[in-house]
C-alpha cells in the first residue's frame, strides 16, 4: 500500500442519504396499537399561516419519457417553498421488467436498481416534508415478479410510513382536522367522464375531505357537495370535499401512451391549500406561451 493512501471508514449510502434529511416541523404519529386501518395523523404547527399540500404523483425516473427539467424545477419549489408538504403517491421511478408492457424495458434510464437510487435522492432534498409513502403500479413490477416490495423499501430509506394501498391521513392544524384519502390510483380510464368516476370511487364508502390519487396523468379538480354531522352536537353540516388527480411528470411523443394512442395526460404539480376556516383551495397551471 503506498504511503499516500488515504483510508476512510467505509460509509453505506443510506447512511449518506440520512445525513442530508433536515428536522421536520410537523409531528407524524401512528396508532401505538396496530389498527385494522392505514392511519397516520399529523400534526402541524399553528404557527403555519396556512397548509400546502402538494404530492408527487408520477415522477417516473428512469423513463425515457421523464420531464427531468419541469420536475427539477418542482423539486426546488418544494425545497424552497415554507409551509409545505408532500407525499410519494408511486410510480417514483419508471422500474421496468422484462414483464413490462411495451419496450420500456430497453429504453429506459439506467437499470431498476439505479433508478431508485436517483429517485431517494431526489426526495432527501424534502424528507422533511414528506408524510409517507404508497406505492404505484411501476413500483408493484418488482412485487409482482419477485415479491419483493421495493416501495416499503424507498419508505425505509426515507424515513417515512409506508402504506401498501391507501393512506388515511388527518392533518390537525389549529382548530381544524382535514381528512385525506390518498391512493395511487387504478384503471385506464381514457374519457373524461371515466376519469371523474375512477377518481371518484372511494366516496360511496369513505368519507373524508380530500380523495387524491394520479395514475391516469390527467390533472383534475372535482368538488364533491356532502352534508355531514357535527359528532358534538348532532346537528347537520354542509361541507365541500375535492376529488383530486394529480398530473405526471411524463412526456407523450415516443412513448408508450402515444404508441397505443392514449390521449396526452398534462404534467406537473397539483397543490390544495388548506386555510384556517376549513376552506381548501385549489391549484392548477395551464403552461406555455400564449403567441
Amino acid at each position: 500500500m503506498s504511503e499516500t493512501t488515504v483510508l476512510v471508514d467505509y460509509e453505506s449510502e443510506l447512511e449518506r442519504l440520512h445525513k442530508t434529511f433536515k428536522k421536520r416541523e410537523v409531528r407524524i404519529r401512528q396508532p401505538r396499537v396496530k389498527s385494522d386501518f392505514p392511519e397516520l395523523i399529523v400534526d402541524v404547527p399553528d404557527s403555519w399561516p396556512s397548509i400546502k399540500l402538494a404530492p408527487l404523483y408520477d415522477v417516473h425516473k428512469g423513463s425515457g419519457e421523464h420531464d427531468k427539467t419541469l420536475f427539477e424545477r418542482h423539486q426546488n419549489w418544494l425545497v424552497e417553498t415554507p409551509n409545505v408538504l408532500t407525499w410519494d403517491g408511486g410510480d417514483l421511478f419508471d422500474n421496468a421488467t422484462k414483464e413490462s408492457p411495451g419496450a420500456s424495458v430497453y429504453f429506459q434510464g439506467g437499470s431498476p436498481t439505479a433508478q431508485f437510487s436517483e429517485a431517494v435522492e431526489a426526495i432527501a432534498p424534502i424528507q422533511h416534508k414528506t408524510l409517507f409513502k404508497i406505492p404505484g403500479n411501476h413500483e408493484d413490477r418488482t412485487l409482482t415478479s419477485s415479491g419483493h416490495d421495493i416501495g416499503k423499501l424507498v419508505s425505509e430509506f426515507l424515513k417515512v410510513p409506508y402504506f401498501p394501498d391507501y393512506c388515511f391521513c388527518v392533518i390537525r392544524w389549529r382548530e381544524q382536522k382535514f381528512r385525506l384519502l390518498a391512493h395511487h390510483g387504478t384503471g385506464a380510464a381514457a374519457t373524461a367522464g371515466a376519469q371523474r368516476n375512477a377518481a371518484r370511487k372511494d366516496i360511496g364508502w369513505a368519507k373524508f375531505d380530500l380523495y387524491w390519487t394520479g395514475h391516469l396523468h390527467q390533472a383534475l379538480v372535482d368538488p364533491i357537495y356532502m352534508i355531514d354531522y357535527d359528532q358534538k352536537t348532532d346537528r347537520p353540516v354542509e361541507r365541500t370535499a375535492m376529488v383530486m388527480i394529480s398530473p405526471s411528470y411524463v412526456k407523450y411523443f415516443g412513448g408508450y401512451a402515444a404508441k397505443k394512442r392514449l390521449a396526452p395526460g398534462s404534467r406537473g404539480l397539483a397543490v390544495a391549500e388548506l386555510q384556517e376556516d376549513g376552506r381548501i383551495d385549489v391549484s392548477l397551471h395551464a403552461r406555455g406561451e400564449r403567441l
